[in-house]
């Protein structure tokens, strides 16, 4: 279990939480594991055993955890579907908080990316339902004003600029904290692959994307904590 490795009691958990790619960081002072929750309606057993593939190469790597469920296809009247979707949210939303409860307690700082409205309809129905079901899960475990949620748009400006896209979030992390050694497990790992991993259009392979963000949502809440407890502006 990921939880024995962690070598403080002190905790930054980071949730980027998407409705088929979640990604989660646990930061301590002097460590930090990741975990991806990815739903798919391809084969897991080809996808763990690609060569190349993230899925293959994180899922070998001791500092993370590559969490891989079929994802449901939603079918019959509007009634139904709805039904389902909500079933499913409840479901999805359960494995997540399964995955992150080892490490929620009174103590643990949690921070969370804001919700884009990039998407519309029934996408953005969608992720606001299950990212409620997921932020209503956490602060039960936590003490509530530990609680954070950050816009993505500071989020982007304090890795590298508001309209950072997913290439340099993920090249600005290994440019600048490669040297730290808490880090070095994930991103010795990203900057061996990167050619790889990182398409010439910008697109970043999953679930690289996901755990990347969430490894910046923990740096931003620790380092900038004092102003969060606070209740200063940033």
């Amino acid at each position: 279990m990921l939880m024995s490795n962690l070598k403080s009691d002190k905790k930054i958990v980071g949730i980027d939480f998407s409705l088929n790619s979640p990604g989660f960081s646990i930061l301590t002072d002097d460590s930090c594991k990741w975990i991806s929750l990815h739903r798919t309606t391809n084969i897991i057993d080809k996808m763990l055993k690609k060569d190349g593939s993230p899925f293959k190469i994180l899922n070998d790597n001791d500092s993370v955890s590559i969490n891989i469920i079929p994802k449901k296809e939603f079918t019959g009247e509007y009634h139904d579907k709805e039904r389902q979707k909500i079933l499913n949210a409840i479901y999805f939303s359960e494995v997540a908080l399964d995955l992150l409860e080892p490490y929620l307690d009174e103590n643990t700082i949690v921070g969370m990316e804001g919700l884009s409205f990039g998407s519309s309809g029934n996408s953005l129905i969608d992720i606001s339902m299950t990212t409620a079901l997921v932020r209503a899960g956490v602060v039960k475990k936590i003490n509530p004003n530990n609680f954070y949620v950050i816009s993505p748009t500071t989020l982007k400006k304090f890795a590298v600029k508001g309209n950072a896209k997913k290439d340099e979030l993920y090249n600005k992390l290994i440019e600048d904290r490669i040297s730290e050694d808490r880090l070095k497990p994930l991103l010795n790992v990203l900057k061996e692959y990167k050619d790889s991993w990182v398409k010439g259009s910008g697109k970043v392979e999953n679930p690289c994307s996901d755990i990347i963000d969430a490894t910046w949502i923990c740096l931003f809440i620790e380092e900038n904590l004092e102003k969060l407890l606070s209740g200063k502006k940033i």
